[in-house]
């Protein structure tokens, strides 16, 4: 899982950075960008699969991992990795407005939430147990970096901090966003925020979150 050498986020050369150590394990590009994160993540995971066998386990998580991939690459997005019950992921605004990023991340995200009693009634005809998840998502800057031994990508920031730390606040099934990704998408249309009373503590102030879906029809 990760992000291949033909899905260079930044047209980044890593490996050939002439400032690169050859004794280091992990080197980082000199290059960021500005980018929509997001973190889905499974609820309760461990407990729900320490009563399943090897099989189910696998099957319970492949079937996760993939139809979320699945939903973000189909959006654009590029996964970085899988966190056993979890995934990170991004959508880059190189080259493009930052609002189509946005929406793509928020889109994606949306899709996800709306379409978890679809993917529980996979799980239940195939005897798995029902799943849920949390989908957490921020804008801000991000750095790439890359191991000696691999072509994939990780991403590393602030941002990426907090979309991981947001995420426990989440309700099951639900997206929440982050102030900075909010100032960005509050003036776009086709969504609904509404700002929740719990915050994050971030350089000794509240960080706001919001929780965002798909405005209703009038």
């Amino acid at each position: 899982m990760g992000i291949t050498e033909n899905q260079n986020p930044a047209g980044l050369n890593l490996a050939t950075n002439s400032k690169f150590d050859q004794r280091d394990n992990i080197f980082f590009s000199e290059k960021s960008s500005m980018c929509c994160v997001g973190f889905v993540d499974m609820v309760d995971s461990t407990r729900i699969t320490a009563g399943l066998g090897t099989r189910q386990m696998s099957r319970y998580y492949s079937l996760f991992i993939n139809w979320v991939c699945g939903i973000i690459q189909g959006y654009d997005g590029k996964v970085v990795k899988n966190t056993g019950d979890g995934l990170l992921f991004y959508f880059t605004s190189l080259g493009d407005p930052p609002t189509k990023s946005v929406r793509n991340c928020l889109d994606s995200a949306i899709t996800l939430s709306v379409l978890h009693g679809n993917v529980n009634r996979k799980f239940i005809s195939e005897l798995l147990p029902e799943l849920n998840y949390r989908i957490s998502l921020d804008y801000g800057e991000v750095s790439f970096a890359q191991t000696v031994d691999s072509t994939t990508f990780d991403i590393f920031s602030t941002t990426v901090n907090l979309c991981a730390k947001i995420n426990k606040v989440a309700d099951p099934n639900k997206v929440i966003i982050g102030g900075d990704l909010y100032r960005i998408a509050r003036n776009l249309s086709g969504y609904e925020f509404h700002e929740v009373k719990e915050t994050i503590s971030i350089w000794n102030r509240a960080y706001p979150l919001y929780t965002v879906s798909e405005a209703k029809a009038n």
